[in-house]
Formats: structure tokens, sequence, C-alpha cells
């Protein structure tokens, strides 16, 4: 999670980035921490004084952004001058307006810029201004939220702990700390690289590692500690990485304690995506391999990302797992042993004892209005916002291999995400929210016929939510 911090930072708005370390500094801000408009339903008191007042709700936010343009040459100033103008045309739907070190965006369209000319400032300083209209006010937390759980029923519920069937996993990364999720332990920095952990971008989980380089035409990168592996062994080497295109090729450094054993070169990524890079490895006879490292090429100042590192026994590559994925356990420690992915389970079904319940922290001062998906099969299922009372009830089955997306703020209900089903809902029912703070949601339904081992599935997305 990002901490909080008055600075404002950098500030993404499609594919700009303004504020530190860009060509675009931010001079103002207004409108982003402002309370918007009052919309109130307050009505006189006849032959009294004061009003009879009723409930306030809030207009529309508007942000106002000022920048200034710093660009090396005139021809550069101008460049800049119309990537700012190209990224700020009138758009059809609202859009997300990041602010990357404080947590959190709105949901905004641009309504009036300014780029004004000055002939004084022609050889490199430029300003301008922009007016976004957010008819949503409320801002949200940067990070998407996610929980789920399944649904638990009296003649189906699952007995916990979950016991898996079979001690072989499908698939085992032996990287002590495959994510950065919750540090940088058991890695180390590879060559010439300024290092830190983000949680701004990622491509598992909340948390990556940026790399910047410290010296030209060389590379930086992470040297991850991973189980002993003995000579003769086969193993199979992945990363997600994120290039700023600066450099040429990215590749593997595969090492004991105290030296290299050997270099890969796995090509030169596409620029400015996620993208998995792998190779093979068999550990040389007399060595034991005891670190996999992932590096980058590239000149003073370039800039890319590395998350999810992999290291498998044997020659398959096997989608990305550690300890926190679903269905996968860490064998020791957490984020500091090897992972396993076991054979009888592909989900996550909440904490053990506690099935059909679900707990989602809203750490806003505002209501938050969550997406709900149900996955089949189940009959009737039911939402309970157990901590304030009131329950979401569908007359309704959905069978095995269907979903339904319940959106709580628009109230739309869709099965399969695009069929409208709002009839489903059972007169009565509340529309859960999530109240600042701790909540807790329990899931229930009844088993179909033929499907004795209930298995539908409730997942909760939010995001923290403020006015």
């Amino acid at each position: 999670m990002t901490m909080p911090q008055q600075a404002l930072g950098r500030i993404q708005w499609g594919d700009l980035t303004f504020g530190p370390g860009t060509p675009y500094t931010v001079t103002g801000l207004d409108g982003l921490d402002d309370l918007p408009e009052i919309r109130s339903d307050d009505l006189e008191r006849p032959q009294q004084h004061g009003d009879y007042t009723g409930p306030d709700f809030t207009g529309p936010r508007t942000v106002q952004l000022k920048l200034g343009i710093r660009g090396e040459t005139p021809d550069d100033l101008r460049r800049l001058t119309l990537a700012l103008r190209a990224a700020t045309q009138p758009g059809e739907r609202p859009a997300q307006l990041q602010f990357l070190d404080q947590g959190a965006l709105v949901w905004a369209k641009v309504r009036r810029r300014s780029l004004p000319y000055a002939a004084e400032y022609l050889w490199r300083i430029g300003d301008a201004a922009l007016e976004l209209y957010c008819a949503d006010p409320y801002v949200y937390g940067l990070e998407e939220k996610a929980a789920w759980t399944a649904a638990y029923s009296p003649s189906a519920g699952r007995t916990y702990p979950l016991v898996y069937g079979s001690a072989t996993p499908l698939a085992r990364n032996v990287v002590l700390n495959p994510s950065a999720e919750v540090d940088l332990s058991n890695t180390l920095v590879y060559s010439f690289a300024d290092r830190e952990r983000i949680t701004t971008d990622a491509r598992y989980g909340k948390a990556s590692i940026r790399h910047t380089a410290t010296s030209g035409g060389t590379f930086s990168g992470t040297r991850y500690t991973i189980e002993s592996t003995a000579a003769g062994a086969v193993v199979t080497a992945s990363a997600w990485v994120k290039t700023d295109g600066t450099g040429t090729t990215c590749f593997f450094a595969f090492r004991s304690a105290s030296a290299t054993l050997d270099v890969v070169s796995v090509g030169t990524p596409p620029t400015g995506q996620w993208t998995r890079v792998s190779t093979q490895y068999t550990v040389p006879a007399g060595q034991t391999m005891t670190e996999v490292c992932i590096a980058y090429n590239g000149p003073v100042g370039a800039v890319w990302l590395a998350d999810a590192m992999m290291v498998e026994p044997g020659a398959v590559l096997h989608d990305y797992i550690d300890g926190d994925q679903p269905g996968c356990t860490w064998e020791t420690t957490p984020h500091a042993s090897p992972s396993r992915l076991h054979p009888t389970t592909g989900r996550s079904y909440g904490a053990q004892g506690t099935s059909g319940r679900v707990t989602a922290v809203n750490e806003g001062a505002a209501d938050a209005y969550p997406v709900l998906r149900l996955d089949g099969p189940v009959a009737n299922p039911a939402i309970e916002q157990v901590t304030t009372g009131g329950s979401l009830v569908l007359d309704a089955t959905i069978q095995a291999n269907e979903y339904l997306i319940i959106d709580t703020r628009s109230r739309a209900v869709l099965l399969m995400g695009s069929s409208p089903r709002r009839s489903w809902v059972r007169a009565g029912s509340v529309w859960p929210v999530l109240k600042p703070g701790t909540n807790e949601l329990a899931y229930r339904g009844s088993a179909l016929p033929g499907a004795a081992d209930q298995s539908s599935l409730l997942t909760v997305t939010w995001r923290d939510t403020s006015l």
C-alpha cells in the first residue's frame, strides 16, 4: 500500500506522466482534496427561523492542473506541447487521472485546455493549464482490492483445513522471495543499479522492483536467492519485465554463492508493457546454483521493472506461482521459502474454518460500492452485509460454467457479464456497500442437484473511496 504524503509527486494521464523526473512540472493543483459543491435538500421552515434539512449529496468534481513545460530546445518544447495537446483531446468516456505517489485516482474528462504562446520563453519553457471534469466525484485508491470465498450451504459446506489429495505439486517455484510483496529480503542488487520496491505497478499482486541503471553501457538487475540446486539439474527460469526501451537486451545470470556460472540472453522485450521472458539451464558438473538473476542492459538512467521471478525444476514452463496465488502455498515461511501449486484446487476459498465469509477493508472515508462476481453452480444465492445488516438475495439459478456480475453502484445485474438479469433481485433486498473500515460479507446459497460439493465462488472487488 502506498503511504500517504503531502508532496503531490507524479500524475499519470493516459501515456503522459507529469511531475518529478518528467519534462512536465506540476505547478498547481486544485479540486482533488476540495469538497465538491453540495447538492442539498433543505426546505424553509414556514413562519419560523431556519430550514428543514435533508441529506446532503455532492455534485461533480472539477480538477484544475497547472503545468510547466521544460524542453531542451525550442523544437523539443514544441514536441512536448504537441504531445500534451494530443493526450488531452475530448473523450466519450471518463479515463483514470492517477496520482501515482499518493495512491489515488479520479475518473475524469478533459473539459478545458490552455497552452499559451509566450514569446519571451520560446527557447525552452512553456506553461499549460488543464481543467478536468469528474462526473463521479469520488477519489479512489489506486489499487483495486479483491477478496473471495466459497459459498456456505448447510447441506454442502466445505471442511477446513483444506486437505490436498496428493503430496506431488503441479508446479514448484524454488525462488525464496519472488515477488517483493513484503520486502526485498533474499534478493541483492546485481551490478550497476539503484533498486526500490514500488507498489504503483506490478504484474502480480501489488509490488515490483524498479531498477535505475547507474552506469552506461552495462546492466542493472536483481539477484534472487533460490533453493540450492545441485549439478546436473535442469531448471526453467522466467520473470516478468517492463522496460523503458532505452536499453538493448534482457538476460538471466545463473550463480553460485560467489560467482556467475553462465549468462543467457533472452532478447529485447517490447517497450512499456509487462512481458514474460524465460530460458532453460543445466547446472554444470561440480557446481551448485544458489542464485538466479534477471538483468537489463541499458544506458545511465535506464528504468525497468521486474516482477514474478520463477525458477522451477525441469524443462516445462508453467504459469507463475507463489504462495499467495490461489491454490498455492509457501512450503515454510511466507515470502521466504519455495512455493507449490497443489493438484486438487485452483482457487482460494477464504480463511480456514470461515467458509462463506469474506473480509473487505475500505481504507477511505466514504462508502465504497463493490463489484460482486458469483460463479456457479448455485441456487438462490444471497450476499449478506454482516457488519451493517441486510442481504441481497437473488431468485435465480446459476449453472456450472456460468457467472453473474453485480455492480452495486449502478445496480446492474449481468449474466455472463452482458445479459441483464435485474429481475432476479428479490424485493426488499439491501444492496451491500463497504463502510469505511473493516466489513464482513457472508455468501450463502443452495447446492444444485448433482452438485453436492458446493463449488460456487463469490469474488468481491473494490477500491478505497473518499470524497
